[in-house]
């Protein structure tokens, strides 16, 4: 199973790409995204109107940054305390995932080490990266705290999707916690 976590849709400020698009580009790609609209879960409604296979998220800047949701079911308000942000993530029974976590060309990126360590994945691959030592840097990062990797192509324009996805063995897609044991078995 190939799977995009990091995939913006027209309902983050800064993205052109059309859920019916990405649907269908999905689909032929066999590429699952996840969808990570910044402070948004509207591309969640979207994508579950065109009956598409998708895992449900956001993006939330915290006050320390960015961080995603996975499989959640309300927003989190811009600005939560990171470690709120977490909590929150998890009382919605959903997945803590890092994106971009050493790429401080982003607008407020400063989680501390601490801080980041006690998220489920890391995003070891961020396609949009500049400097590959971000990625690399973020890699290293997981493998010293015993954290699930994966990639994402953060895409914001169509043409991106596709480029960048975490192989992992088949899982029930409704599961978060099915998702976090293919990434295991992967990692």
């Amino acid at each position: 199973m190939k799977i995009d976590f990091h995939v913006h849709t027209r309902y983050s400020d800064d993205s052109l790409i059309q859920p019916k698009a990405l649907a269908v580009k999905s689909k032929k790609l066999g590429i699952i995204p996840a969808i990570t609209d910044h402070w948004s879960t509207k591309g969640n409604v979207a994508m579950r109107a065109l009956k598409a296979e998708f895992i449900p998220g956001e993006e939330i800047l915290t006050d320390k940054g960015d961080l995603i949701g996975l499989y959640l079911n309300e927003e989190i308000k811009t600005g939560t305390p990171f470690l709120e942000a977490l909590d929150k993530i998890r009382e919605q029974g959903g997945i803590a995932y890092l994106p971009h976590m050493y790429d401080y060309g982003r607008a407020g990126n400063h989680t501390s080490e601490d801080e980041a360590a006690r998220v489920d994945v890391v995003e070891v691959f961020n396609a949009r990266c500049l400097n590959p030592k971000y990625n690399e840097r973020a890699k290293a990062f997981a493998l010293r705290h015993n954290l699930l990797q994966a990639a994402g192509t953060d895409s914001h324009f169509l043409f991106e999707f596709g480029s960048t996805y975490t192989e992992i063995p088949d899982f029930d897609i409704n599961d978060p916690k099915a998702l976090l044991k293919a990434l295991k078995s992967k990692n």
